[in-house]
């Protein structure tokens, strides 16, 4: 075969790279399975501007909510308040720097208070989380008592989804937080809840090709149902940033929703946000708070849906 025959392209910057430096053979990938459909190759460079755009996106929206924080402050005319509906988080959110820094090249997240770092296949063949969670799916699940666990996109989520059901609903939010950090994190946000939402996957969709995301949601729906709780994954929301083409997230969503009805999962309909541009922050990612509560109340619906 000719040199030439041997050369990939990033879908990045779309130069051209030889397939032995390219580390692919070291993963387990031939050159023969990158002519496979639906094969996206991403050199390291990329990688890493991909990784610097979202610690810039998710900087912007911190920056966004300070701002409208001091706003309703001074609206308000208390001091060292926003005059805004406290958030119920029973989970301490994830700064963002903590999130981007202590991510290693595998992609395992350092949690707040812990001195390990998840290992990135910490899960047995069977599906279930080894390693501190001895006895945790044995624990009896409460009625009617439910978990939104997601990325920067579920912050004030819980305005929407925890509105009448205080008590019994909880919003997690980690910013920055991907597919394969969700998968590490189930044994250590999964407690009794009889039903556990998840709402992730934008921050994967510039990093990884569409099998590798595949394979990212496959691993967690398996984690997810070994807790024995009742499981709905929501679609990825539509971007409004120009960065992913909105028939990638469509084609996602559409795999993902068959996914789902095949492992016997609810699969939440987030499509309704196509065109509503209106929700979004500046930056056509975030939500705004207004955006926020919508998605909320879309996914509490689709919750009661699958209570009743």
């Amino acid at each position: 075969m000719g040199g030439k025959d041997k050369l990939l392209v990033c879908q990045g910057c779309e130069m051209w790279i030889e397939y032995s430096k390219s580390r692919l053979s070291f993963k387990g990938v031939s050159f023969e399975n990158t002519k496979a459909d639906g094969f996206e190759y991403r050199c390291k460079k990329c990688i890493k501007l991909a990784d610097l755009e979202t610690r810039l996106e998710v900087c912007e929206c911190n920056w966004e909510e300070v701002r409208e924080g001091a706003v309703a402050t001074e609206v308000s005319g208390e001091v060292g308040g926003t005059g805004l509906d406290e958030t119920t988080n029973r989970f301490s959110t994830l700064e963002v720097e903590e999130v981007m820094s202590d991510r290693t090249e595998e992609g395992a997240v350092v949690l707040p208070g812990s001195d390990s770092v998840a290992p990135p296949t910490a899960g047995a063949s069977d599906g279930s989380v080894e390693g501190g969670g001895e006895g945790l799916w044995e624990v009896e699940k409460v009625k009617g008592k439910c978990l939104l666990v997601g990325d920067s996109l579920v912050r004030f989520a819980d305005r929407g989804f925890s509105c009448g059901y205080k008590q019994k609903r909880m919003c997690a939010c980690l910013p920055g937080a991907r597919v394969e950090d969700i998968n590490k994190m189930v044994n250590r946000v999964v407690g009794d809840e009889e039903v556990v939402v998840v709402q992730i996957g934008t921050n994967n969709l510039r990093r990884d090709c569409q099998s590798v995301l595949r394979s990212r949601f496959r691993e967690l729906i398996c984690r997810l149902k070994s807790t024995r709780a009742k499981i709905a994954i929501c679609g990825i929301l539509p971007r409004f940033d120009g960065r992913v083409a909105g028939s990638t997230i469509r084609g996602h969503n559409r795999w993902l929703e068959l996914e789902c009805e095949g492992e016997g999962v609810k699969f939440v309909d987030l499509s309704s946000f196509w065109g509503r541009r209106d929700l979004y922050r500046k930056d056509g990612l975030h939500l705004h708070n207004e955006g926020a509560t919508v998605l909320g109340r879309l996914i509490s619906s689709g919750v009661e849906r699958f209570l009743n």
